[in-house]
């Protein structure tokens, strides 16, 4: 277990992340509740990452970000395969019945498609190995407290750009990087509360109308563009299903209909934000 002693808390915390990260990774098979976990904690990453977009540039940051990302994406099989299954099953209850014979005329294929809840099949050793680069990179150039101002305050700047753009466009691919952005952010914050403590991470978050807080409004945003995410993804499944072109083209639109709900719904919270 590596020490952090005289480590400042900020890099405390990022070093802490990634030795939990080393112990599940160390486990010869994962539970989906621990895959979903490691997942989280790669977007974690990911977004503090950003935090060094101004001191660091876009490509160095993406070149960064590539190592979570690989091992996030190799964890993604059984996760996707589930949510797809999920999606179906909260789609049925709001679609109409026409609809809903042609869901479930597929249902089916999702079961067919259905993946065991572990991985017992992953091979971890190059995991392993890029979580043990990325643990070396936050080591060889720790985050600065001037990197975290300077970061938080261009993912504030990038969130009302891209709100803004959904909003005028209502770009499905708009929005997903809305939802990257916002998840970005609130780990971000969470880090900033974290390691400074509460009374200085809130001078950090975005001032907003009423009652709730910046990270509370942003957890509801992401919850409901991460439903929209899904609902878009059903649909394109769907897409590539082999079906009568009338009858795809009724079940399609009813679900990305619900999508474009969930969308409209996200946008509410962030317009509390100053």
């Amino acid at each position: 277990m590596l020490s952090r002693t005289g480590v400042d808390p900020l890099n405390g915390l990022i070093l802490a992340h990634l030795e939990s990260m080393q112990q599940h990774l160390a486990q010869a098979t994962l539970t989906a509740q621990e895959v979903h976990a490691l997942r989280v904690d790669c977007k974690q990453l990911r977004g503090w990452w950003q935090l060094r977009r101004e001191s660091l540039g876009k490509a160095a940051v993406s070149e960064h970000q590539a190592r979570p990302r690989a091992i996030a994406r190799a964890l993604a099989g059984p996760r996707e395969a589930r949510m797809l299954r999920k999606t179906h099953a909260r789609a049925y209850a709001w679609v109409d019945e026409r609809s809903q014979r042609l869901l479930d005329a597929l249902r089916p294929g999702l079961t067919s498609a259905a993946l065991s809840e572990s991985v017992a099949e992953l091979d971890h050793a190059p995991l392993k190995r890029l979580l043990s680069d990325e643990m070396a990179a936050w080591q060889a150039a720790p985050l600065t407290g001037e990197e975290l101002t300077a970061g938080l305050e261009f993912s504030r700047h990038r969130l009302h750009k891209l709100a803004a753009r959904v909003i005028s466009k209502r770009e499905i691919e708009t929005s997903h990087r809305l939802r990257k952005w916002i998840k970005y952010r609130r780990f971000q914050l969470a880090l900033a509360h974290a390691a400074l403590g509460e009374t200085a991470g809130r001078e950090l978050e975005s001032p907003s109308r009423g009652r709730r807080r910046e990270p509370e409004l942003l957890d509801k945003a992401a919850s409901r563009l991460g439903n929209q995410h899904d609902l878009a993804e059903l649909a394109l499944w769907v897409g590539e299903r082999v079906m009568l072109p009338a009858a795809e083209k009724h079940l399609v639109g009813d679900i990305l209909r619900l999508a474009d709900q969930r969308l409209e719904q996200a946008l509410t919270p962030l317009a509390k934000l100053g």
